[in-house]
């Protein structure tokens, strides 16, 4: 097990290395334009901690990206070690996680495979957009944008309510011609957000990328809509976060939601 264990971060780093320039070609490729080497820094930790996470961020990261093999305690909540580890960091995270109902491998995303985006119009949400278009675009994955609607049953077309939600659709439609990102919309009424995204994964989507709001608080904690997604769904679950509000920011600042 410790040859093993010794080899993650190459496998790891050569992963990453891969996937950087697969990117760079499809973006060559799609816009005719040449894209410069991407710098990688790799740096090892036996244990990544709040004070080595803190350490790293002072010399400015826009981004802490996490991937674990495991981040959800049996009970549904994030464990210890990812709460210490993000806690060294109050800018925006992207979380890598499995749904309860996956399997441990990640699935390969391919020609044709569905990235399932769930958005609502707020900032976060199509920051999750943008995420998984920019992640589709190098392996020609399609992308479907959910829109679960809050409008009283029985609301005609053209109430304010439906146009706005054809404005947020087609926002993130106009984003992914940019992209050059094949793409799907629906807006789904009469069901709680997680089971709309729930019924929307069982019809075939690869993975599911979500905006949520970092609440204020000690733990890592996005809401009851991205914890039910998390235990209802057979997938990969991407969380694309806002920034963390410490406990002494605005209460006002943790209104805006994700998906």
């Amino acid at each position: 097990a410790g040859p093993a264990r010794d080899k993650g971060p190459e496998r790891a780093l050569k992963e990453v290395k891969k996937g950087a320039a697969r990117s760079a070609k499809a973006v060559s490729k799609a816009e005719d334009t040449p894209v410069e080497k991407v710098h990688l820094t790799a740096r090892s930790e036996r244990e990544a901690t709040a004070r080595t996470i803190a350490e790293e961020a002072r010399k400015g990261y826009g981004l802490l990206l996490v991937g674990l093999e495991a981040m959800l305690t049996e009970k549904g909540s994030f464990t210890e070690a990812l709460n210490d580890m993000t806690s060294g960091f109050d800018g925006p995270l992207c979380l890598v996680l499995n749904g309860a109902g996956a399997g441990g491998k990640m699935p390969v995303l391919r020609a044709g495979t569905t990235i399932l985006v769930p958005v609502n119009g707020t900032e976060v949400s199509r920051r999750a957009a943008d995420f998984a278009l920019a992640l589709a675009r190098p392996h020609r994955a399609r992308v479907k944008v959910l829109y679960v609607s809050q409008a009283r049953k029985g609301a005609r077309q053209g109430t304010v309510s439906h146009r706005r939600e054809e404005a947020v659709l087609k926002d993130v439609v106009d984003l992914a011609d940019r992209y050059g990102v094949a793409v799907d919309t629906a807006i789904r009424a009469r069901a709680t957000p997680d089971t709309a995204i729930a019924r929307e994964v069982a019809k075939g989507a690869a993975m599911v990328v979500m905006g949520v709001t970092q609440r204020p608080g000690e733990e890592l904690f996005f809401g009851d809509t991205a914890m039910a997604v998390l235990a209802a769904v057979p997938c990969p679950v991407v969380l694309v976060a806002s920034d963390r509000i410490r406990a002494e920011a605005r209460p006002e600042a943790a209104a805006e939601t994700g998906a």
